[in-house]
């Protein structure tokens, strides 16, 4: 067993970083480690923290995964990559990217950063403008499919003079 006051410390640091938002398992890890404790202490006070449930990878993916997708409106292909980086398991990452967007269709998403990203594109000619839509849509990890359909959606619904001609 490892020093006991060194598990203290650590799993009290990684408590105080817990404290501002969930983290995953990985992001708790990769904080102790900066902070220089041993492994095994690391090891036993993320044990300790997810027995208490302060740390919970799948509580986690469904939080940061719904900020993302309603504040960046972030297209599944970008989320994933995310969830990725950040240690989460790839069948939590499957079962979360499931309820996800079955709340928050992508295309929807897509149609919604489409019609914002329109708006400040005002005075571009057309086809500078329908490219710079898809590279901004792209960017926010939307499929090319979904990208045409909010696309065509956007440009049928706004009756500004062809926005994106199809």
């Amino acid at each position: 067993m490892s020093d006991p006051e060194a598990f203290k410390k650590a799993k009290n640091h990684a408590l105080r970083y817990l404290s501002y938002r969930d983290r995953s398992i990985l992001e708790v890890t990769h904080y102790l480690e900066k902070k220089e404790y041993p492994q095994s202490v690391i090891q036993q006070a993320l044990d300790a923290l997810i027995e208490l449930n302060y740390v919970n990878d799948q509580r986690f993916a469904l939080e940061w995964g719904r900020y993302k997708i309603n504040k960046q409106k972030l297209g599944k292909s970008r989320l994933y990559v995310e969830f990725l980086n950040k240690g989460i398991d790839k069948e939590i990452l499957e079962s979360t990217m499931a309820v996800l967007y079955e709340d928050n269709p992508e295309a929807e998403l897509a149609a919604e950063c489409a019609r914002k990203k329109l708006n400040s594109l005002k005075g571009v000619e057309e086809e500078k403008k329908k490219r710079r839509l898809i590279q901004y849509l792209k960017r926010r990890g939307f499929s090319a499919d979904i990208i045409y359909q909010s696309l065509k959606n956007v440009s049928e619904t706004e009756p500004l003079e062809n926005h994106c001609p199809f």
